[in-house]
């Protein structure tokens, strides 16, 4: 995934200056093609410098609460660049952002280079947050700093940066069961 992301963001960086593009998927193809889809409420968010000392990284442990696709487990860690040490910040468009206590639905693939560890499939847009709103539980995408390229349309960007509503958090979290079901994956 994130060689794919390089080369998108290569490929596409002069037509979108201030947005990570990522590919443009529903739900369904996003469900599909990601190894790990879980439900789960974010404990703990870290954020530290490489090992190096040239870029800075956020790690946050979420406490699942339901796979829905993927190998059971009960804790999954997200590692994403960016974040803020002590004084210094660094900041990547369209990476997802997590606060302890939220309840989320994230789509994971492993992270290459920390053994147990996952990056959201496409950014933020692999993020759904469970929000209460108007008395009810809705899910929503912050899709902030990201641009959507079209498969099979060449060089076509639609720049999104906008929150969406993907409906009551019941029929969505039904939608993502149905596609890991039609998918045959579990």
């Amino acid at each position: 995934m994130q060689r794919r992301l390089l080369f998108a963001l290569a490929l596409f960086a002069p037509l979108s200056a201030l947005a990570t593009v990522v590919l443009s998927l529903s739900m369904e193809e996003l469900t599909a093609k990601s190894p790990l889809v879980v439900r789960g409420t974010v404990h703990r968010v870290d954020t530290q410098w490489d090992e190096g000392h040239h870029g800075i990284w956020t790690t946050s442990e979420i406490v699942v609460r339901e796979v829905l696709k993927g190998t059971p487990r009960t804790t999954v860690l997200v590692k994403q660049p960016g974040g803020t040490v002590g004084t210094f910040s660094q900041r990547v468009s369209g990476v997802a952002t997590f606060t302890p206590g939220e309840d989320v639905v994230l789509f994971l693939e492993p992270a290459v280079d920390v053994p147990d560890a996952f990056v959201p499939y496409s950014m933020s847009a692999a993020k759904v947050s469970l929000v209460q709103k108007g008395g009810q539980t809705v899910a929503l995408r912050d899709l902030s700093g990201l641009s959507f390229a079209v498969p099979g349309q060449k060089g076509v960007i639609r720049p999104v940066d906008e929150r969406e509503t993907l409906g009551v958090a019941d029929a969505f979290l039904d939608r993502v069961r149905l596609a890991v079901k039609k998918g045959g994956a579990r």
